[in-house]
């Protein structure tokens, strides 16, 4: 979509504006607009009827808003064009604000958040099965692999993905959000964080958005900062205090980077969509650092993968 077809879109939901630009476009194939008329904005949100809905996304801000999560409040929803207005919380995502000052803060804030989201009763939503978890870390062996960089996928990742399956299955079940990372929490004007991009919310294991918070895909891991973090959390969430929370970001990490990596090659090899290619290489980085040293695959992805990645993203 251009902004000529969003402002026509805009007018007919009788939300005429000035202005739309653009914010960002999503791997589901959300695309986020900023509306603007005089000093007023709002955000269009697009989705392709054709390709999926709204639905799911206005049930959870719904119930988000009954347990006062923060969270954007849907103004207006027209299903028939696969249009949402939602409040505009501002740009200030916690890619744009974090730095060594207030990291911690914020990362902590995070964690309340979280926190907050996985406590929330008797929710009716999707749950993650075992099977669920092997076939999106499949991804990484299908898709990134032999698609994408034309490589057989090694036995030794087949190994790490019953593994990561295996542990997950026993971590604790809660509400997940499945992709709450600096992207998607939204630093408001009062220093409060929202979350966005809910609507794959699912009961999954616990360490997913763990990992998603605190092994992040735009800078490299670095353990030992996660200490105090993962501490906090352990104190204030459900976890037994005989867990070492570490492990649950670990196999939380694993799956989440096998998954995503797989992800975003079937975004570019579908969809032509490469705006996240440049993600990849500190994506599977991070994805080999949190592997146990013991395990095989480490020196395949090494030796192997990360040549080969390179390689292709030099290609294209």
């Amino acid at each position: 979509m251009n902004e000529k077809d969003i402002l026509k879109l805009a007018a007919k939901c009788g939300y005429p504006s000035q202005t739309a630009l653009a914010l960002k476009t999503e791997a589901s194939g959300r695309e986020y607009w900023r509306l603007i008329d005089k000093n007023k904005s709002v955000v269009l949100c697009f989705l392709d009827p054709q390709n999926g809905s709204h639905t799911q996304f206005i049930k959870i801000a719904k119930i988000f808003s009954d347990h006062e999560i923060n969270s954007p409040k849907i103004l207006d929803t027209f299903p028939e064009l696969g249009i949402t207005i939602q409040e505009d919380l501002g740009d200030l995502n916690l890619l744009e604000v974090a730095d060594a000052n207030n990291s911690l803060k914020l990362t902590l804030q995070c964690l309340d958040l979280l926190i907050e989201i996985q406590a929330i009763p008797n929710l009716k939503i999707p749950s993650l099965t075992r099977d669920d978890l092997v076939n999106q870390m499949n991804l990484f062996n299908d898709i990134f692999c032999n698609d994408f960089l034309d490589i057989k996928a090694d036995s030794s990742t087949k190994k790490l993905i019953e593994k990561a399956a295996d542990e997950l299955s026993i971590q604790p079940q809660v509400n997940c959000h499945f992709d709450f990372e600096r992207r998607n929490l939204i630093l408001s004007e009062l220093d409060e964080i929202f979350v966005i991009d809910f609507q794959d919310l699912s009961r999954g294991p616990i360490g997913i958005d763990l990992a998603g918070i605190l092994l992040d895909h735009y800078r490299l891991a670095d353990f030992d900062e996660m200490i105090k973090p993962l501490k906090y959390f352990q104190d204030r969430s459900s976890i037994d205090s005989s867990t070492d929370p570490f492990e649950l970001l670990r196999w939380g990490g694993v799956q989440r980077n096998l998954r995503i990596l797989g992800v975003l090659s079937r975004l570019y090899l579908n969809k032509g969509k490469d705006f996240r290619l440049r993600d990849m290489p500190l994506i599977l980085k991070n994805l080999i650092s949190v592997i146990p040293d013991n395990w095989i695959c480490k020196e395949y992805l090494i030796e192997v993968i990360e040549p080969k990645l390179k390689n292709k993203l030099l290609m294209l």
